[in-house]
């Protein structure tokens, strides 16, 4: 399953230490509360007094060790065949602004350590919302370019952007950082409760533990007990958190593609599902013939709880579950509706990112012929034009003018926008088809009456296109060392781009 898990996805070797630490937690606590067995009414457990060479907690972990040690070795093979094939880090030239605008700004100078790891605090900290079920920034597939505007952390001034009254930072003045500082709070309130609980601590002075035998051992099984309970909060809150860490890849530290996603944050809400519901269950219908800890005048002493629920609860209960049920039942609905199609799921993304230029690229597919009931050509048009304001560079755009004019029978405009979409290298293999496609129509059909002009247009084509190659490849000669270095090569796809022209 490991194996099949990294085949499917490579980003699924983040998992497996969330999946280690959920099958120790566990392993943990069968050891710790066996399944109960009731006895004239009342359940009996033999919990933290069974007989035992280990702490539960060593005992679990000992029980996962070989699968943990598998797991290991599958990831060692895995990410050594990666670095030997040399597919450890995807080349510059694959990400674009528009699918992640943050990538590069570290590499190109125009951010600093502190700035990358500000915004990507930011980002990180939108992921950990969504996988807790809470949308700040709406519903969409992908997130890219001019969606999340960058967080600036020095004054206009010195960014030139400006008029500023002095060199000090003001990167605290953006509210969104209350975001990741919240988070972090948070954190930290939750782990010293986990190791401190509520006032939980032994009190010796309530022992005689010098001359009482029996009050020597009520206080080591008290704080056994103690011992006990905070290994329990700690191993369950490192489960939680071993889940939230599948958000890794968009932490800013590994150079990846996607910006923000609803999708990466799919394995994350593994932890969320469980102690959600684990809360929501214990709130609703209480706890239910489990041993658990009790807190009296400083001391830990076990007790078995039994079903702690009434008709009365029950009756007050039910509206607050309907309201929720209701609630996610909606949203549920709503959003995999929207994921059944193309046309809804772009719409969403509009409506959360205007300015993504993705999602309008797509979006004019849409209304140039892919769905040919919604058919629309001046609409496509108007999209196109908005991707290409946002980013210029993005020359995917070229090839879904080419496609629209076609159908609009603007040809001399079709061979300005194909001609374009020959020197894209996202576009160049698509555009190659129908270009070859195009001009062989056009070249045999031609009459001697109209003096050869379109075998002039299309020469004249051709040798513009020569130039921007040669051009490039003197660019790339020059760039050689260190795209070398790197690990980059896109000389193949151009010269190949040539050789067939």
């Amino acid at each position: 399953l490991a194996t099949t898990g990294l085949l499917s996805s490579e980003t699924a070797i983040f998992q497996y230490p969330a999946i280690v630490l959920t099958m120790t937690a566990i392993r943990y606590r069968e050891l710790r509360d066996p399944n109960p067995q009731q006895q004239n009414g009342k359940f009996e457990s033999e919990g933290l007094e069974s007989k035992q060479s280990r702490p539960p907690i060593l005992e679990a972990i000992m029980s996962v060790l070989p699968r943990f040690v598998l797991l290991v070795a599958i990831s060692f093979t895995y990410l050594s065949l990666r670095h030997y094939y040399d597919t450890l880090s995807i080349p510059n030239g694959l990400i674009r602004p528009a699918e992640n605008p943050f990538y590069d700004k570290l590499d190109k100078g125009q951010w600093t350590t502190a700035r990358r790891a500000v915004n990507y605090s930011y980002i990180l900290s939108l992921h950990i919302l969504k996988s807790l079920g809470i949308e700040l920034i709406g519903f969409s597939h992908e997130y890219g370019y001019d969606c999340i505007p960058e967080i600036r952390i020095q004054n206009p001034k010195l960014d030139g952007r400006g008029d500023g009254d002095g060199g000090a930072e003001v990167w605290m003045m953006d509210m969104r950082l209350l975001l990741p500082l919240s988070l972090v709070i948070i954190f930290l309130v939750t782990t010293v409760w986990c190791w401190f609980g509520w006032g939980l601590t032994i009190n010796p002075r309530k022992y005689d533990l010098k001359e009482n035998f029996q009050s020597t051992k009520q206080f080591e099984k008290n704080a056994v007990n103690c011992n006990e309970a905070r290994t329990e909060r700690l191993l369950y809150l490192s489960v939680f958190l071993s889940w939230m860490v599948t958000l890794f890849p968009i932490s800013g530290i590994l150079k990846v593609g996607t910006f923000v996603a609803d999708r990466i944050a799919m394995a994350s809400t593994f932890g969320t599902c469980i102690f959600g519901g684990r809360l929501l269950s214990s709130f609703l219908i209480g706890n239910t013939g489990r041993n658990d800890i009790k807190i009296s005048n400083g001391d830990c002493t076990t007790r078995a709880l039994a079903e702690n629920t009434s008709k009365t609860k029950i009756i007050k209960i039910i509206p607050l579950l309907y309201m929720l049920q209701n609630q996610f039942a909606r949203r549920t609905h709503r959003r995999a509706a929207e994921w059944m199609d193309s046309a809804t799921l772009l719409k969403s993304s509009l409506k959360s990112c205007p300015r993504s230029i993705k999602s309008n690229l797509e979006m004019s597919k849409i209304y140039s012929g892919l769905v040919p009931h919604m058919l629309d050509l001046e609409k496509a048009l108007s999209l196109i034009s908005t991707a290409q304001s946002i980013d210029p560079t993005y020359c995917d755009v070229h090839y879904q003018y080419a496609h629209v004019y076609f159908q609009q029978s603007k040809y001399l405009l079709f061979e300005e926008e194909s001609k374009e979409a020959l020197l894209c290298p996202f576009t160049m293999g698509q555009a190659m088809h129908n270009w070859n496609k195009y001009w062989k129509v056009v070249l045999n059909s031609e009459s001697g009456k109209d003096g050869g002009s379109a075998r002039k247009r299309y020469e004249n084509y051709m040798r513009e296109i020569q130039i921007e190659i040669e051009k490039a490849e003197r660019e790339e000669r020059e760039k050689e060392p260190e795209l070398q270095r790197k690990g980059i090569d896109f000389n193949n796809g151009e010269t190949v781009g040539k050789n067939e022209l």
